[in-house]
């Protein structure tokens, strides 16, 4: 993403979504922090609250770290949301995010600093500050069923994505019959966030790979919304929810279910999917790269 792109959609949710609040995140914003300063620059010019989420694998320095935070604090930067998983510390020594904690809640204060999860920290304590922990060592450490409670439960893992195939071991599978009247109307048409990708997608908050249509064009999507003429398979979900979409599936490519069973609903919206887009054009299964790699 360049600052053209990032200009143009902030000048969209000025324009069409004045109450809003942008959230920068990724990816790790830190990367390009020009960028990132520029963006929270522009935010500001449209009067746009922002806040940055960050997981930390920059904070290599304490003076590093106290520069960034401090001239993204002088640009306009509201707040800082900063990850502390198990997925994070896979790579990520914990050192590091206890040092992102420790200088954002010296300059931006106690009330504009989240930490995602809090309890995170004293589950990785246990395994020192200075090295990554391997997601094998964590599970491995606290017991297969203890583990999938943690990240399942605790840390509210949702089931597309990744997650369902890689970690569906540690929860109880369910038949594809066990998601009959599940909707995902709350997800796609109220949910509390919209992501504005780099490839000019309009993403419902938790729905990864299915888009809406063009941000640039988010007044002719809310128009598309409230009369219902919503893409095929988008409709498919709100109307009948991943069950309907199987259903499609089944009936006009010839998916069939996976014998093991699914993780969640999310985890079968996703494998359909993931089907469908190698059986035909369905514009709403964007970005490509989303089902190009596993």
């Amino acid at each position: 993403m360049d600052v053209d792109t990032v200009y143009a959609a902030l000048q969209t949710i000025h324009d069409h979504i004045p109450t809003a609040q942008v959230h920068l995140t990724g990816g790790e914003p830190f990367l390009n922090l020009p960028l990132l300063l520029e963006s929270v620059k522009i935010a500001r010019q449209f009067g746009i609250p922002t806040r940055v989420e960050t997981n930390a694998g920059w904070c290599t320095h304490p003076g590093k770290v106290d520069d960034a935070f401090s001239i993204l604090h002088e640009a306009g930067l509201g707040a800082v949301l900063i990850s502390c998983t198990p997925f994070h510390a896979e790579t990520i020594p914990l050192t590091r995010t206890l040092l992102a904690i420790d200088k954002a809640l010296a300059i931006f204060g106690p009330h504009n600093v989240f930490v995602f999860l809090p309890e995170g920290i004293d589950q990785l304590l246990r395994f020192g500050t200075r090295s990554p922990v391997p997601l094998e060592r964590f599970i491995e450490t606290y017991g297969m069923d203890p583990a999938g409670f943690l990240l399942w439960e605790e840390f509210g893992l949702l089931s597309g994505g990744r997650a369902g195939y890689r970690l569906g071991h540690l929860v109880q599978r369910k038949p594809v019959d066990d998601f009959i009247g599940e909707s995902c109307t709350r997800e796609i048409l109220f949910s509390p966030c919209l992501l504005f990708d780099l490839y000019e997608n309009l993403i419902p908050g938790p729905c990864a790979g299915l888009s809406l249509g063009s941000w640039k064009h988010v007044h002719e999507i809310s128009g598309r919304i409230s009369t219902g003429s919503l893409p095929v398979l988008v409709k498919i979900l709100v109307d009948a929810g991943p069950y309907g979409l199987f259903c499609f599936a089944r009936d006009q490519y010839h998916y069939r279910p996976l014998p093991q069973g699914y993780a969640g609903k999310c985890h079968l919206c996703v494998d359909v999917r993931k089907y469908l887009k190698m059986q035909a054009d369905f514009p709403e299964l964007e970005p490509v790269d989303y089902y190009r790699y596993d």
